[in-house]
């Protein structure tokens, strides 16, 4: 799964999908495994309006689970995701716009914000305090848009 905006501007037989990375910069090969997209599955994705920026891709082969590579268990279709609630985001996106991408991943604490402070049909969450959050589109089922400062 990942953020249909992603897949905007690139053709998904060139890109290579990497799992079990840490260091984007060095080669891990023990823990490393990369894969080709096989297939790709978007949600109405509206770039416009950054509405349902959600992708699911096939790979080409099966992911070995490991220490360093597992799966995620992700709420059932149609559940809510109640305000309140308590959730982590990571990625090694962009802190902007055209910025580069994180040597590491990075992770924030993020709690979800009620409906009324969110666009519908998405699920809304913010570090107040800081500043930071991540509204992802096409939720409950997840999803990356990318943190906003």
């Amino acid at each position: 799964m990942s953020a249909a905006s992603c897949f905007r501007n690139q053709n998904p037989g060139t890109v290579t999908v990497v799992l079990g990375a840490y260091d984007l910069r060095r080669r891990e090969r023990q823990s490393r495994q990369t894969f080709s997209i096989s297939s790709m599955s978007e949600n109405r994705y509206d770039p416009q309006q950054n509405l349902n920026d959600l992708v699911l891709l096939q790979l080409d082969r099966e992911a070995n689970i490991t220490s360093s590579v597992a799966i995620l268990a992700l709420p059932l279709q149609n559940a809510t995701v109640e305000a309140g609630t308590r959730c982590q985001v990571a990625g090694w996106g962009t802190r902007r716009s055209g910025g580069r991408l994180s040597r590491f991943p990075r992770f924030v604490n993020v709690t979800v914000t009620p409906e009324d402070q969110c666009r519908p049909n998405n699920v809304c969450t913010g570090v107040l305090a800081r500043r930071a959050g991540i509204c992802n589109v096409s939720a409950p089922r997840g999803g990356r848009r990318g943190l906003e400062r």
